[in-house]
């Protein structure tokens, strides 16, 4: 399924499939301080069960942190400010150099986001190089957009919940957008420490 990125911004988009509908809402706000909160939503009976996730982008006093009733302990803390999943404690590094990011799913499997020149991100199953997910930028055949270009996250059927799915791509999406220039501007003192980002080998020093 492809979930069309409306308009093409990880921080401000609707997430609407080829025939209209829309599946994800994601919105960001600047707070006191000038801290920015993303907000992942999708359609639900309520506002609680509607909540995917909050992503409390990183400032000058803090690393970037993640909240979501999809993680445990203090993740899964909702609304509190500064409370929450180091963002790469959730996307981890397994090579300190490596621009791949690992994270376990709901399934217990490791899935890793990994750079490609094709696209700017692939999530593969780690051990099997089995694709689960990427982002495409292509003109469709059918649907709503058929014969317009678009930006969209590709996922395939798979046991991985596609909430996790897409709370991972927006951070992943995010720092890359930041680190190529590609329709983002860069915070000014955003030079990803954490390790949180997309980015390509030669970016992180690697071949």
């Amino acid at each position: 399924m492809d979930f069309f990125l409306i308009p093409n911004n990880p921080e401000n988009s609707v997430l609407v499939s080829a025939n209209g509908v829309a599946h994800y809402q994601i919105r960001t706000a600047k707070l006191g301080g000038g801290v920015r909160v993303t907000h992942i939503q999708r359609p639900a009976d309520s506002t609680e069960d509607s909540i995917v996730a909050e992503i409390e982008w990183k400032s000058w006093e803090t690393p970037t942190i993640i909240r979501s009733p999809l993680l445990g302990g203090l993740g899964r803390c909702v609304g509190k400010a500064g409370v929450g999943v180091r963002a790469h404690k959730f996307l981890y590094r397994r090579r300190k150099l490596s621009p791949s990011r690992y994270f376990v799913g709901n399934d217990g499997e490791e899935y890793q986001w990994k750079a490609s020149k094709d696209s700017g991100c692939v999530l593969l199953q780690s051990g099997t190089d089995e694709e689960v997910a990427r982002h495409v930028n292509t003109i469709n055949a059918e649907g709503l957009f058929a014969g317009e270009r678009k930006s969209a996250l590709r996922i395939q059927p798979c046991s991985l919940d596609i909430d996790l799915i897409v709370l991972s791509f927006v951070v992943m999406e995010k720092k890359r957008r930041e680190r190529t220039g590609d329709g983002m501007e860069a915070l000014p003192h955003d030079e990803d420490p954490q390790g949180e980002g997309c980015v390509s080998g030669d970016a992180a020093g690697e071949a």
